[in-house]
């Protein structure tokens, strides 16, 4: 740990040293990082991590609101394997919203927060994040959170991201911990009023974000609640239908839209900028039990940066120890692995 702090301590001392070398890294001709790179099975296209990942999220992406396979064409099978999947592990670290009509899997922040709002302490969901995330790590973010999966394929065609300096990024990122403190104040302050008895007016003075301080500002609440609640046009007759939505569910929608369209050249910047789970999430996940580390002696910082390049979370992972990336913003999702020339990036356990 006292490794870690003089890391951090003398991080803004060398920005300015390395930002010319880092710069000139990047614009290195892709003919050059390809050379590196062996020719393996073809088979290794389709067979890897990468698309490992992306399958899992696919599948997570349908189970976290598995109801909808029973609804639409009545996969009774799968669904009864989903909510068997909550039985055990009824809420994950990741953003998802329990009252969305078809929903199956909360995320811990959103089950909170109405858990708070209610007077309720909660002990069962914070115990399990804890729990999960101190273990895992951010894992769920990168291999489940159905926004995360959103922005990753939003990202996909797009090949040249647009990654801010270490110190531009460090400002950003506080943002989420600013909503984070926002958020719990207004949720505790509810929560204490109901105990007390006096959140009537309380609720009354905050309308819409009394249940569910960051529901509002939720991407996924925004998608999988708001937007499917609305009255929708069954044919051109009654287009009209749109009108009746309101100003306030358009916004919603056009945010929901910037969180998408933003991701085609910053990946993940939702989840590193705005997302006040993944700030809480990174509390406990900086020194998880699962981890990445750089093998010391395959390891080229000085000529490659391949794994920060590819690194959705702009993570500067040489400045970290090769012992172990101790980064609560790293979500486990594992491009620096698959991208290294080197395979120089490990998979470490404490």
């Amino acid at each position: 740990m006292a490794e870690d702090s003089d890391k951090s301590d003398t991080e803004e001392l060398d920005e300015q040293s390395t930002s010319s070398d880092e710069t000139k890294l990047e614009k290195e001709p892709k003919e050059k990082k390809a050379k590196g790179k062996k020719r393996g099975n073809p088979l290794g296209l389709i067979f890897n991590i990468r698309m490992l990942r992306r399958i899992v999220q696919i599948v997570f992406f349908l189970g976290i609101n598995a109801y909808i396979l029973t609804a639409w064409w009545g996969q009774e099978a799968i669904t009864q394997f989903w909510t068997g999947f909550r039985d055990i592990l009824p809420t994950l670290p990741i953003i998802s919203p329990l009252e969305a009509e078809y929903a199956v899997i909360g995320g811990s922040f959103d089950v909170m927060q109405r858990e708070f709002t209610s007077g309720l302490f909660p002990f069962f969901t914070l115990g399990a994040m804890v729990i999960i995330v101190t273990i895992l790590g951010r894992s769920a973010c990168g291999w489940v959170c159905p926004i995360g999966t959103i922005q990753d394929f939003a990202t996909l065609p797009n090949r040249e991201k647009i990654r801010p300096s270490p110190g531009t990024e460090k400002e950003l990122g506080r943002m989420k911990a600013y909503i984070f403190f926002i958020v719990m104040f207004f949720t505790v302050w509810i929560g204490v009023s109901v105990v007390l008895g006096t959140a009537d007016a309380l609720k009354d003075a905050l309308g819409i974000f009394a249940d569910a301080v960051f529901d509002q500002f939720n991407p996924a609440y925004i998608l999988f609640v708001i937007v499917p609640s609305q009255n929708w046009p069954t044919g051109f007759d009654n287009m009209w239908l749109l009108g009746t939505w309101g100003a306030v569910v358009w916004l919603q929608i056009i945010f929901v839209a910037l969180v998408v369209i933003v991701s085609y050249w910053f990946p993940r910047w939702f989840c590193r900028w705005l997302c006040p789970a993944g700030w809480l999430y990174g509390v406990f996940s900086r020194d998880a039990l699962v981890g990445i580390g750089r093998n010391p002696a395959r390891c080229t910082p000085d000529v490659c940066n391949t794994c920060e390049v590819v690194c959705p979370m702009n993570i500067r992972i040489r400045r970290y120890p090769y012992q172990r990336v101790h980064s609560p913003e790293c979500i486990m999702c594992l491009e620096c692995k698959s991208h290294c020339p080197n395979k120089a990036i490990e998979i470490k356990f404490l």
